[in-house]
This record gives structure tokens, sequence and C-alpha cells, in this order.
């Protein structure tokens, strides 16, 4: 149908053109049509290889859309991605990271969504995101909990005298008002211990770290806080500098215990910049 005849049909083919010919008659007894007349050495489609030339065309047309999919599936230049984490990761860190993924597959389907952290182990474990990030303690049979090695850090108003220290204890923040995150997490307790009597008495909290590093941008204070939320605020009115002894934030990456990781998410994980015990 392509070449017009049956010679350079078989020189396509890379096969002799009797072969081409008992392919073709084969095929007509297969299906118990004629497809082709034959008058000498010409050939002429008849309408019924006409019609199923056409619907061969499509089909491979699909077969070849497959094919490219599968290829971009293959190379994670597609396909969907659905993270759920705890706000100090959503708001800016994992952004930044989604975006560089983004760069280079421009095709991906992304979906980042923030919530409080039993609800991103509510909904890993239910299958409605890949992969999640939250806040320990926390358990759940159907997921996998892999803790995050992240240590707390000091944030500082930019022209603070603590801003030459390469890094910040207890003693240090003596006199200092300082924010402290809402209460009844992991991580808040663990300020609270490090703190000792600074932590006492202190008159600005709020749950949200983020929250926590524009306060101390406004001049209201200095902060003790993960390292992502930092991370989104430094440089825009605030310095960072580690919090000594170190203080482990408590956060874990939550993936499904029964159902493997696609290789975009995993390529996804790869590529952070974290590491985990």
């Amino acid at each position: 149908m392509l070449t017009g005849g049956m010679t350079p049909a078989a020189t396509t083919l890379h096969i002799t053109q009797p072969a081409v010919s008992r392919l073709i008659r084969d095929l007509e007894l297969d299906l118990r049509l004629e497809l082709f007349r034959r008058r000498g050495n010409q050939i002429t489609p008849t309408p019924e290889a006409q019609a199923l030339f056409s619907e061969v065309e499509r089909s491979f047309l699909g077969l070849e859309h497959l094919r490219d999919y599968a290829a971009e599936l293959s190379g994670t230049r597609s396909g969907s991605l659905r993270v759920a984490s705890l706000p100090a990761m959503a708001l800016g860190f994992l952004p930044k990271h989604i975006a560089q993924l983004c760069a280079t597959r421009p095709n991906l389907s992304i979906l980042l969504d923030g919530m409080p952290s039993h609800a991103v182990l509510e909904r890993v474990a239910g299958g409605q995101f890949d992969v999640g990030f939250a806040a320990l303690p926390a358990d759940r049979p159907s997921v996998i909990l892999r803790p995050l090695k992240a240590a707390a850090v000091v944030v500082l108003p930019i022209a603070h005298p603590l801003a030459e220290r390469a890094a910040i204890s207890t003693a240090d923040l003596q006199g200092e008002r300082i924010i402290l995150l809402g209460r009844g997490s992991y991580f808040r307790h663990s300020i609270e211990t490090a703190l000792g009597p600074l932590a006492q008495n202190q008159s600005i909290e709020t749950p949200l770290s983020a929250i926590a590093c524009a306060m101390v941008r406004e001049g209201l204070g200095v902060t003790i806080v993960d390292p992502f939320s930092a991370a989104s605020f430094e440089g825009w009115g605030v310095t960072v500098r580690p919090f000594t002894p170190a203080l482990d934030v408590g956060f874990a990456l939550v993936i499904p215990r029964n159902r493997p990781l696609s290789k975009l998410a995993q390529d996804f994980l790869d590529a952070l910049p974290i590491t985990f015990r």
C-alpha cells in the first residue's frame, strides 16, 4: 500500500519479492478478503484494502503513542507525583525541589498538599499520596517511617549581635525573647528541654515555624525551628545559625508499606538533599 508494488515493498522490507507475494496471499486467505487485484506485474488495492489500511494506520498510531508514553514513563519525563507534607516542609523546601524536578520533566502532573502530620499518615496509607513527610512520634501499620537527619537552627534578625557566632547555644540566648512553637509537639518538647528555665514566661508562640520566622524578621525576637522552614527566610531579613548541641527536629519520610514506589517518586526522593537515619 505504501510503495505501490511488490518489488519496492520487498526492497523496503529487505525480503524477496516472492516472499511479499506469499505474505499477501496468506493474509487474504486468513481475512477472507481480496486485498489486491493483479494484472500482470501491476497490482491495484481493492476498496476493502483501502478501508483495512486506514484502520491499520490508526492502530499503528495508537501503538506509537503507547510506545512514546512508555518511553516517557521509563525516563520519568511524564507521570504523576503526589506529595503530602507537614507545612514546615511544604511551604518552601519541597516547592523548590519540585521545581527542579519539573525543569527537566515538563509533562509531570504534580500535587503538593500541606496538612497536619496525622493526616499525612492517613493519606499515604490510603493511597491518595505517593510519599509524605510528617513529624514524629507517629505510627501506622500500613506505612514505613524513615526519620530524617535534620537538626534545629536558630533564626535571628539579620543585624542581631549573635549573628556573628558560628553556632548558638542555650547560654547565648540568655536575655533574648524567644518565639516558641505551639505546645503539644515532639519538637516543642525538645526545645523546652534544651532551653530549660529560658522556656518559661516567653510571651510569643505560634503553631507554625514559618510564622515564627516571619515574626523574627519583624524584630519580635529569635526562634528555634527546623532548617527547612528557616531556609525559606534566610537572606530575607533573618540570619540562620546552628543550635548547639544538635537538636533533632523529629521529621520523617512516610512511604507505603505494601505499595512499591514509582520510579518517578524514587527519583524525586533520591534528588532531595536530605539523609535518613
